[in-house]
């Protein structure tokens, strides 16, 4: 098959690659439709740390990716919900399976739980084929009402906007920052809206990307001390809440000033090894901190009916449409924010 391969820093490759078998009988093969790059893979392009996993040199070839839509090829004799021919969507990663917390619909809290795309135990969905273990639980049917471009956001955007913004405490009538405007921090401010939050905050330093978040109904600022100044004079003092969607040294370490005494931070970007927190800071303004990695299948059930009825529309994140093929321009691209880009889809084949 062809597939866009790592092999090393900035060296995103449309090569061949295995055909994957199916090795697990919980597990399916996916013919992949349509793929698109996560802001989070571009800590692995630039060779970076995600986790404990240094991309920096000497890694084993993979398939990248965690964001694919596709349709059932193959099924594992424990496969139960799923047959051949069937369209579906891919949660970004999945459990073993086999422990309490996949059995019982919390992969995201199993010790063995990673993401599509990040080494060749689990190669990622920007492939015409992968494959999918644990597959009753981190796959879902493409319900109808929702198009392919919501489908691909359902993978991991937009459950991750809303774990970020649940997580923010966000209440009716509060304010908010949400600071970094990629499609999750641009997502994040449709659900800030639809909570109905009094005044919402949208800071990045991508002129296109705050013009989004204009027109979604955001108060929109450049980075830095001023947009620091403006929402501190705007809210008398800081705001309820904060969203932090970017994982930035400059962008974490802009947060804290900006909520209010005894406010509350939700953080989902991936930081590198020199993001830190001020815990006196924390402790002296009573702040609240959570953060984590969103649970994708858990959150389906309460975003599916908001998109089916039109009330989170994520209309517009896919600035660009290319194909597979043009990967590594469309990796350079992304990374270098050319072209006003937000989110790149890719067509397989």
């Amino acid at each position: 098959m062809k597939a866009l391969v790592f092999n090393g820093p900035r060296d995103i490759r449309y090569e061949s690659y295995d055909d994957p078998k199916l090795e697990v009988a919980n597990g399916v093969i996916l013919k992949v439709e349509k793929c698109s790059i996560c802001g989070s893979d571009l800590h692995m392009y630039h060779g970076d740390n995600i986790g404990s996993a240094d991309y920096g040199a000497g890694v084993e070839k993979f398939c990248v990716g965690h964001e694919f839509i596709g349709e059932v090829v193959e099924v594992g004799a424990n496969a139960h919900g799923f047959k051949t021919g069937d369209k579906v969507l891919a949660a970004g990663g999945t459990g073993c399976g086999q422990c309490d917390a996949c059995k019982t619909g919390r992969a995201a809290s199993c010790r063995h739980s990673t993401a599509f795309g990040l080494s060749a135990g689990l190669n990622g969905g920007q492939a015409e084929l992968v494959q999918i273990p644990n597959a009753d639980q981190c796959l879902m049917k493409i319900p109808e009402g929702v198009s392919d471009e919501q489908a691909i956001l359902l993978t991991d955007g937009m459950a991750t906007a809303a774990f970020g913004i649940g997580n923010s405490g966000l209440v009716a009538g509060q304010t908010i920052a949400i600071v970094g405007l990629g499609p999750i921090g641009l997502i994040g401010v449709e659900l800030a809206l639809l909570k109905g939050a009094s005044q919402v905050f949208a800071i990045d330093p991508v002129p296109e990307r705050r013009v989004h978040a204009a027109a979604l109904g955001a108060t929109v600022l450049a980075p830095g001390k001023e947009a620091i100044g403006t929402v501190l004079e705007a809210t008398g003092g800081g705001v309820d809440c904060v969203f932090e969607a970017s994982g930035a040294k400059a962008a974490v370490d802009s947060v804290i000033p900006m909520v209010r005494r005894g406010g509350t931070i939700s953080f989902i970007g991936l930081p590198q090894h020199d993001v830190t927190l001020p815990m006196m800071m924390l402790i002296y303004k009573n702040i609240t901190v959570r953060a984590g990695i969103a649970p994708v299948p858990q959150l389906w059930s309460a975003l599916v009916p908001l998109v089916q009825a039109g009330r989170l529309k994520a209309e517009g994140l896919f600035s660009h449409h290319m194909s597979m093929s043009d990967g590594a321009e469309a990796y350079r691209m992304f990374d270098a924010r050319e072209d006003g880009v937000v989110k790149i889809l890719m067509e397989v084949g």
